[in-house]
């Protein structure tokens, strides 16, 4: 546990990602110092073929360097094995008949890229105003879950990550209809929302997404709920979790859901 909280960060990368920094072994080490429960890893998987790591990520290395992890943590850490999708419309096919032969404890969808064009370069926002670039991202979303490939929208708004930077501070209001969208969309699915808290270090001043969305998640019915730090590196590791904990309680989301074989698994914050 963390001060009091039952501690779920299942958005951890490891050297099985491109960008990861960290073994697997050396994360399940420092979660076990913070007290996590659960520590699921999930690594990047990438299907556009213009994407130079697109070939990066090796499932049969990953898979053997989580049962080394749980063969040696099992006993003081949970330890589950998911995957981060880099979700493109275009490519859903390819998703799905991936994913029918590897399986996982759970599966993240996230936007990163839409019709190629990586979120809110000049390439993306060419020809779009604020308001259309952030529609066209929350369009890709909806479009992520509609698909039924994934079971966490991850980190969603951001977008936010590049365009507080580019335009200024983020006001979610010309978007409540969009991310109404998505909330359905992923409650009749079964979907769940992440609380990624990586926006409070990535310079969006909150975390993906913000309170008040996640408030309207919650407000609509919305249940499963995930927190993730997002960490590539063991410094980040379930960094800003109390945050994102008290963020749920006070939205009055009282439960985090663990992951096996792609089953929610909902456990109470505080037990």
């Amino acid at each position: 546990m963390i001060d009091g909280f039952y501690a779920t960060d299942l958005q951890v990368h490891s050297v099985r990602s491109h960008d990861g920094r960290a073994t697997i072994l050396e994360q399940c080490e420092r979660a076990i110092l913070l007290g996590l429960d659960v520590i699921g890893f999930s690594e990047h998987k990438d299907f556009d073929p213009q994407d130079p790591v697109v070939d990066y990520f090796d499932y049969e290395r990953y898979r053997a360097e989580i049962e080394e992890a749980r063969a040696r943590f099992g006993h003081q850490l949970t330890i589950r094995m998911g995957v981060e999708i880099d979700y493109q419309k275009w490519f859903e096919d390819r998703i799905r008949t991936w994913l029918e032969d590897h399986p996982f404890d759970f599966v993240i969808g996230s936007v990163h890229y839409v019709d190629r064009a990586k979120l809110m370069t000049p390439e993306y926002t060419r020809n779009r105003t604020r308001e259309e670039a952030y529609k066209v991202y929350f369009e890709a979303v909806r479009h992520s879950v509609e698909s039924g490939l994934i079971d966490i929208v991850g980190h969603l708004e951001y977008a936010n990550r590049r365009g507080v930077p580019l335009y200024g501070p983020y006001d979610p209001s010309p978007y409540r209809e969009d991310v109404i969208r998505i909330f359905r969309a992923m409650i009749a699915r079964g979907v769940a929302l992440e609380i990624n808290t990586a926006g409070l270090r990535q310079g969006a001043g909150h975390t993906y997404p913000c309170d008040a969305h996640i408030k309207l998640y919650a407000s609509l019915g919305g249940r499963l709920l995930t927190i993730g730090s997002d960490a590539h590196h063991p410094d980040d590791l379930a960094a800003s979790y109390c945050t994102a904990a008290d963020l749920a309680l006070a939205a009055g989301l009282k439960s985090i859901t663990d992951w096996q074989d792609r089953r929610p698994k909902p456990v109470p914050l505080r037990p």
